[in-house]
């Protein structure tokens, strides 16, 4: 989160919306919105977060930087800048922070996705319980109430934003558009109004960056984008990136359900058919293979790893990853980003540089 995106949400607050602070990954943003209140997702805070004075006092460092961030932020941000807190069983550590966090006098909202493979546990209806629980703390929480006709709206509008984010992916694809430029357009939208979002999503389709070369066509996986200058150095280097399954990206805006006013349906469908993500295990039986299919059709000649420190999910899956890639004639890197790597990058680029010279040589 940077000034713009602090002061767009403070205009929110002021205009008398309330705020929800969202844990990643996949909150129902939709419904949040539907209900005239402004839900933002705590991740990207770096820019925002000059010490882990408080974060280090609850949370050990061997924990991932998006958890320790998330927590300093909560804990030191602007006074009263959240009015509630939602957060779901996302991985072990997010889930666990709302313990953490109980000394704070918000509401704190919570739900339980079902990590059972639909194929051997029907839990539909449990998640429709999930939803229903959810929607009713909500309205007590903040004095609101439901409006399916709102919540179409709300769909449709994020629909839309999904949609311009795929457009948007493309043109990075066809070297039209700068990888650099996607993710701050993309990122800070986490942030924006959805109508904001939009907008900001038009504009970026309709821009162009210096075209790209397109000659050595590389892959990002991950769950957060490496920081901008590894991202331009990547790009400096001669590659361009075609494809990503980043789950602060590509695992977002994938896949939307069809429209409908019951929340229930709309995130049965959500959850049971969202492009796989190594945070939600019931997704991961089919996981590597969705992977290797994008990256095939991408034709990308080699994959980036961008591992978030400490986060065991995607560290038990990129072994097998790259030995599937490896029969692939693929060509694989590993990138790993901790708290303070940041302002330590020029090892990176250097491997990146090395990489980007593999490729040529392949």
């Amino acid at each position: 989160m940077n000034q713009k995106s602090l002061e767009i949400v403070s205009a929110q607050k002021k205009q008398g919306k309330g705020i929800i602070g969202c844990f990643p990954l996949y909150p129902p943003v939709e419904l949040f919105a539907s209900m005239n209140l402004h839900p933002i997702v705590l991740w990207h805070l770096r820019a925002s977060i000059h010490s882990l004075i408080e974060s280090d006092q609850h949370i050990q460092d061997y924990a991932c930087s998006i958890a320790r961030e998330l927590v300093q932020f909560v804990l030191s941000g602007p006074e009263d800048l959240l009015d509630a807190i939602y957060s779901y069983n996302a991985c072990d550590t997010l889930r666990n922070i709302p313990e953490i966090l109980h000394i704070l006098n918000i509401p704190m909202l919570r739900m339980h996705v079902p990590q059972i493979n639909q194929t051997q546990c029907q839990s539909n209806q449990y998640l429709a319980r999930e939803l229903a629980n959810l929607i009713k703390a909500t309205e007590d929480a903040f004095s609101v109430q439901f409006s399916p006709e709102k919540f179409i709206q709300s769909i449709d509008d994020y629909t839309k934003m999904r949609d311009l984010c795929q457009l948007a992916e493309k043109r990075v694809a066809q070297g039209l558009l700068s990888f650099d430029s996607f993710c701050r357009v993309v990122l800070s939208g986490y942030f924006f109004p959805i109508k904001e979002q939009i907008t900001n999503l038009q504009a970026l389709t309709g821009q162009s960056d210096n075209n790209i070369s397109t000659n050595k066509k590389v892959f990002l996986s991950g769950i957060m984008p490496p920081p901008s200058p590894i991202i331009r150095a990547i790009e400096k280097a001669g590659m361009c990136v075609v494809g990503n399954d980043i789950a602060s990206l590509h695992r977002n805006y994938a896949y939307s359900p069809k429209p409908t006013e019951n929340p229930g349906e709309y995130y049965t469908d959500l959850f049971q058919n969202r492009f796989p993500c190594t945070t939600l295990l019931y997704k991961s039986d089919e996981r590597v293979n969705t992977f290797c299919h994008i990256v095939a059709q991408s034709e990308a000649k080699g994959v980036i790893f961008v591992g978030e420190k400490f986060c065991e999910y995607e560290y038990f899956e990129f072994p097998y990853m790259e030995k599937r890639l490896k029969d692939m004639d693929v060509r694989t890197l590993l990138l790993e980003f901790a708290v303070n790597d940041a302002h330590h990058l020029d090892a990176y680029i250097t491997r990146i540089q090395a990489f980007s010279e593999m490729l040529n040589n392949k």
